[in-house]
């Protein structure tokens, strides 16, 4: 029997040092193809002959391989293997967060015979396996295998393994909270355009409908008056005829097109609204910082919850936070700073403010900021604000714009704070 330190090579040592700041550098999709590569390296660098990462999935109870290399000639783990079945006494090491060393396999506990039979189907003589912990859960492990010899893995080689398993771990923790960024992004967008939709859908039919009254009563007036002298104009009745069934039909279609583009009964539950500034503050962190921007937040150790729907309440929020960038953004000079801020006015209602330190609203601009299709952005549609506030009005609040009495601007919103009766339900 040989040790894995008997045929370390300065190759790993190069592995070791370098492995960290290559994934701190990789973006979010170059960490998976990262994990392929340097599993490559590691498995020649110690000279065994496999290595793979795996994922432990409880809703089906199922070990995912998501990286692997081997060795040309070596039998690959499988992709995928029922973990309790297969490899229930490893799998329940791991999950414990205990790393399993065995120079030869067949020094496992009795209970482990499960184990040992899939470990043999592999080929598999010494194996190495380390809790993989992905945001301070054990989610799987790193498994460093040979098939051809048997070796003796000493603590120093050990502790390098667990120092790879824990890079690993790190790069996989931010590649899956980039993921929900994005598909926060992706839930909060479609929520927007089902917003924007109803709100335009609306402000179209308050529009059109008073002109297309104003032509049909016109048209109507018009056929009674050519029925009282009773002429002969049948070709001219039947054109006004056309006109009022053509009105009646433009204005049903602008019904139709409303009730399709008309949100749904939301869903309503009682919401902490600190974490939901929590979360907009993450979510925006990134796009702040690419501007150039500060974000602050000025929150209380707790807040009582509202009644609300925490998609919708976070898209306001998102809104008025790109908004105010914006104002930011135009200005030019100055401090840059966005600060996110919420209070318990004590008398049942909770207070969310956003501050910039922009050029201010235009005080001839106040009085029209909320109106659907006003907008003072070369690009605007002028329905974000709009929106926002029929929001905040559905959920029983109220919003408004003050201006800051240094500069910039503070859009503010208030919520009822959930009520014991509606706690009850």
């Amino acid at each position: 029997m040989s040790a894995i330190e008997d045929i370390e090579s300065f190759e790993f040592e190069d592995v070791l040092s370098e492995i960290s700041g290559a994934f701190v550098r990789a973006t979010e999709d170059q960490i998976s193809p990262q994990i392929d590569e340097w599993l490559q390296r590691i498995v020649l660098a110690l000279g065994i002959d496999r290595a793979r990462v795996a994922q432990f999935d409880p809703a089906d109870g199922l070990l995912y391989t998501t990286h692997q290399w081997v060795r040309e000639g070596v039998i690959p783990t499988p992709r995928v293997v029922k973990a309790y079945e297969v490899l229930p006494w490893v799998t329940a090491q791991t999950l414990a967060g205990e790393s399993v060393i065995l120079s030869r396999v067949e020094d496992v506990p009795p209970e482990a015979a499960k184990d040992l039979e899939f470990w043999r189907m592999v080929d598999t003589k010494s194996i190495a396996t380390i809790p993989l912990t992905i945001g301070e859960v054990v989610a799987g492990s790193v498994a460093f295998v040979t098939v051809n010899r048997v070796v003796t893995w000493l603590p120093r080689t050990v502790k390098r393994l667990r120092l790879i398993a824990e890079v690993f771990g790190n790069a996989l923790e931010r590649q899956r909270k980039v993921a929900e960024v994005r598909q926060l992004r992706d839930e909060m967008r479609q929520t927007s355009r089902i917003a924007t939709m109803g709100e335009l859908t609306a402000s179209l039919a308050h529009e059109l409908s008073q002109p297309l009254g104003a032509i049909l009563s016109n048209a109507q007036a018009a056929q009674r008056f050519l029925a009282a002298k009773k002429p002969d104009f049948a070709e001219v009745e039947a054109a006004i005829a056309d006109i009022i069934r053509d009105n009646s039909r433009a204005v049903q279609t602008l019904r139709n097109v409303r009730a399709l583009f008309q949100r749904e009964q939301i869903e309503m539950s009682p919401v902490d609204p600190r974490l939901v500034l929590l979360e907009a503050e993450r979510v925006l962190r990134v796009e702040a910082s690419s501007k150039g921007i500060s974000i602050e937040l000025d929150l209380p150790a707790s807040l009582p919850a509202v009644v609300g729907n925490r998609a919708q309440l976070l898209e306001v929020l998102m809104n008025l936070a790109t908004n105010a960038f914006d104002s930011i953004c135009d200005d030019g000079d100055g401090r840059r700073v966005v600060s996110l801020s919420a209070r318990h006015s004590g008398d049942g209602r909770v207070q969310i403010a956003v501050r910039d330190s922009g050029k201010g609203i235009d005080p001839e601009v106040m009085p029209r900021l909320f109106d659907a299709f006003f907008t003072t952005k070369p690009s605007g549609m002028g329905i974000g604000l709009r929106i926002a506030r029929s929001i905040i009005e559905n959920h029983g609040g109220r919003l408004w714009a003050t201006r800051n009495p240094d500069c910039g601007a503070t859009l503010e919103f208030e919520l009822p704070v959930k009520s014991h009766e509606e706690g009850s339900r």
